[in-house]
C-alpha cells in the first residue's frame, strides 16, 4: 500500500508557486502562436499532404485535413484548458502529475523527452536531405568518399553531419535567450508562410477543375484512412502549452493561441493540398518532391526555387519544435526531483535550463547523425498519442471532482438575486468524484478493447458472424451505461479562464481518437518503447522515488491529508487561494 501511495501522489501546487519562476515571462500571444504554427507547420505540408493526395485519398485530401484538424482541435482544446490552469513548464507532465499521480506523470514525461528528441533528429536528418538534394547531393557524396559508408543495419548509410550541423546551430540560438530564439523561429515561420500563401495563390492561378473530377477515387475508406495520417501533421501545438511559464498572460494567451496556431495550419494544409491537386493529377504526382515538380510539370520552373526556401524554414522552425520544450520538460521532472537535479540548472543571465538545452541538442544532433529518417519517424508518434490521452483523461477527471486546481476565473459579486438562482445547481462531493474517476478510468481502458474491436472486428460483424455482433452489443450497451452514469454526476461549477465545452462529450471523443490512432501502430513500434520505457522506469524507481519533491513535502507533514479534501477545503476560499 505504501509503495502505490508514492505511485499515486499528487502534485500540490499553490497560487504563489504557479507565479513564480526561475524562467523569463516574455512571450507575447504573437510569440506563442508563432511558435505553434512553426512547430506544426514543419515538412508536412510540403511532403505529406502530396503523398496522401497520390496514394490514399486524391482530391478529397482537403477533407481528410479537415477531419484530422477537428480532431487535433479536440486536443488542443483540453491543452487550452489545462495551460490556463496550470501555466507551468512541463505541458501534458505537469496536468498528469496534478491530477492522475506521479507514476503516471513521470511515464508521460519520460515519452514526451523520446518524442520531443527523436522529432529534432528526425526533422534534421529531412532538412539534411532535402538541402542536399538542391546541391545534387554534394554533401553526401563527399561524406562517402572521405569519410566512409555506415555499415550496420538500421542507422543511415553515412554519417550526417549536416543533420547534426543545423541542430546544433538552432541549440547554440536557444542558448542565447527564449525572446531571441523566438524571434529567429518568427521570422522563419514568416517566410514559411509567405511560401504557403504563394502556393495557394498559384495554384488558384493554374487549376484546372477537371483534375477534381473524380474527387474521392479511393472512396469513404481512402478519406478516413488519410485523415489518420493527416492527424500528424497537426502534432506539435502541445509545445505553447510547454512554453506556459514563459507567457505574460498564460490564462488568456495559451487558450487563444492553441486555437489561432491550429486554425492557420489547417487552412494552410487544406490551401496547400487543394492546390497540387488542382494544378496536377493527383495519380501523376511524382515520388520526392512532388509538390515543386507539379508546378514545373506546368511551367512554373521558377516556383521550385520559392517552394525549396519554404521547405527549409519549415523544416528549420519544426527542429525547434523539438528543441525548445524538450530543455522545459526536463528541467520541470528534475525540479520535482524525478530525474536528475542538474537538468533543472538555469543560466542567470539568459533566464534558460541551459544543462538541458545543451543536452537535448547534442543528443538529438548525434542520433540525427547516426539513424536513418525512418527508424527515427516510427518512434516519434506513440509518445505524442499517449500525452494527447493523458491530458484529456485529466480535464474530464478534474471537471467532476470537489474543488479546483490553478488559476480560477476572478468574478465580480453578482447581485442576490442571480446568486440565488444558482444554488439549486449541486457541486461535487468526495462520493461523487470517486465515482466519476472509477467511469472514466473505465471508459479509458474501455476504448483500448473498442479500439481492437473496430480494427479486428468489424469485417466479422458486417459479416454476421454471432460472435462480432454479440460483442459488439455488449460493448455499446457498456459505453451507453458508463456514459449515462458519468453523466448524473455533478459537474464542478468554478469558473475558469477557460473551459473545454461539450463536456463529457468532446474530451471522451478526444481519448477515443488517440487510443485508436494507439492501437493502429505497428508491434515493432511497441517494442521499441518497451525499452524506453524500462530505461525510464529504472530511472524512476531508482531515482525519483528516494528525490521527489512532493515525496519529501508529504513526508513532513504530520498527518497526510488526502488531496481530494485539500481541494475541497481550498474551494471554500475565495477565488480558491490554495491549489493542487
Amino acid at each position: 500500500m505504501g509503495c502505490l501511495w508514492q505511485f499515486s501522489r499528487r502534485k500540490f501546487i499553490s497560487l504563489e508557486k504557479l507565479e513564480e519562476t526561475k524562467l523569463s515571462r516574455c512571450l507575447s500571444l504573437l510569440d506563442l502562436t508563432t511558435l505553434g504554427i512553426g512547430c506544426t507547420l514543419g515538412a508536412g505540408v510540403y511532403v505529406i499532404a502530396c503523398e496522401i493526395a497520390r496514394d490514399v485519398a486524391g482530391p478529397a485530401t482537403v477533407i481528410s485535413f479537415l477531419i484530422a484538424g477537428i480532431a487535433s482541435v479536440l486536443s488542443g482544446l483540453c491543452y487550452a484548458e489545462f495551460g490556463a490552469r496550470v501555466p507551468k513548464a512541463g505541458s501534458a507532465y505537469i496536468y498528469s502529475y496534478v491530477t492522475v499521480g506521479e507514476l503516471v506523470a513521470f511515464i508521460i514525461g519520460w515519452n514526451l523527452v523520446m518524442e520531443y528528441m527523436i522529432g529534432a533528429a528526425a526533422i534534421g536528418r529531412a532538412w539534411s536531405a532535402y538541402f542536399d538534394s538542391m546541391i545534387h547531393d554534394k554533401v553526401r557524396l563527399w561524406v562517402l568518399e572521405n569519410i566512409g559508408p555506415i555499415r550496420i543495419d538500421g542507422l543511415g548509410g553515412y554519417p550526417d553531419f549536416l543533420s547534426a550541423g543545423i541542430i546544433f546551430v538552432l541549440m547554440i540560438i536557444q542558448l542565447f535567450g527564449v525572446k531571441k530564439s523566438t524571434v529567429f523561429i518568427f521570422v522563419v515561420t514568416c517566410v514559411n508562410m509567405i511560401v504557403i500563401l504563394f502556393i495557394i495563390v498559384m495554384g488558384i492561378t493554374l487549376a484546372r477543375p477537371e483534375y477534381w473530377s473524380d474527387f474521392m477515387p479511393y472512396g469513404p475508406t481512402g478519406v478516413l484512412a488519410g485523415s489518420a495520417t493527416a492527424f500528424f501533421a497537426f502534432v506539435g501545438f502541445d509545445v505553447i502549452a510547454t512554453a506556459g511559464e514563459e507567457a505574460k498572460n498564460p490564462s488568456k494567451a495559451i487558450p487563444l493561441s492553441i486555437m489561432l496556431a491550429l486554425t492557420v495550419c489547417f487552412l494552410a494544409y487544406f490551401g496547400v493540398s487543394a492546390a497540387v491537386t488542382l494544378i496536377w493529377p493527383y495519380n501523376k504526382l511524382d515520388y520526392g518532391a512532388a509538390l515543386p515538380k507539379a508546378f514545373e510539370h506546368r511551367g512554373a520552373d521558377f516556383a521550385k526555387y520559392i517552394i525549396a526556401a519554404g521547405a527549409l524554414c519549415g523544416m528549420t522552425a519544426a527542429i525547434n519544435g523539438g528543441l525548445f520544450p524538450l530543455p522545459r520538460l526536463l528541467y520541470a521532472m528534475a525540479s520535482d526531483g524525478l530525474i536528475f537535479k542538474c537538468f533543472a540548472c538555469v543560466s542567470k543571465s539568459t533566464e534558460v535550463p541551459f544543462v538541458g538545452t545543451l543536452f537535448s541538442g547534442i543528443l538529438a544532433g548525434i542520433l540525427g547523425m547516426i539513424f536513418e529518417l525512418q527508424a527515427l519517424v516510427e518512434m516519434m508518434s506513440i509518445g505524442t498519442l499517449q500525452a494527447y490521452t493523458i491530458v484529456s483523461t485529466s480535464v474530464l477527471i478534474l471537471r467532476y471532482q470537489p474543488g479546483t486546481i490553478g488559476f480560477v476565473k476572478s468574478i465580480e459579486e453578482e447581485p442576490e438575486s442571480s446568486s440565488e438562482l444558482k444554488k439549486p445547481l449541486q457541486e461535487p462531493t468526495e462520493r461523487s468524484g470517486k465515482i466519476s474517476r472509477c467511469i472514466i478510468w473505465f471508459l479509458f481502458f474501455y476504448f483500448f478493447g473498442l479500439s481492437a474491436f473496430f480494427i479486428n472486428g468489424l469485417i466479422p460483424m458486417y459479416e454476421g458472424e454471432l460472435w462480432a455482433v454479440i460483442l459488439a452489443l455488449l460493448l455499446v450497451i457498456a459505453f451507453v451505461v458508463a456514459v449515462a452514469i458519468l453523466s448524473m454526476q455533478p459537474k464542478s461549477l468554478t469558473p475558469l479562464p477557460f473551459k473545454v465545452p461539450l463536456v463529457p462529450g468532446l474530451p471522451l471523443s478526444s481519448m477515443f481518437i488517440n487510443i485508436y490512432l494507439m492501437m493502429e501502430l505497428n508491434p515493432a513500434t511497441w517494442m521499441r518503447f518497451a525499452v524506453w520505457m524500462a530505461i525510464g522506469l529504472s530511472i524512476y524507481i531508482f531515482y525519483g522515488l528516494r528525490h521527489s519533491v512532493e515525496g519529501k513535502r508529504q513526508q513532513e507533514q504530520e498527518g497526510y491529508v488526502p488531496l481530494d479534501q485539500i481541494n475541497g477545503k481550498n474551494d471554500q476560499d475565495k477565488d480558491g487561494e490554495t491549489l493542487e
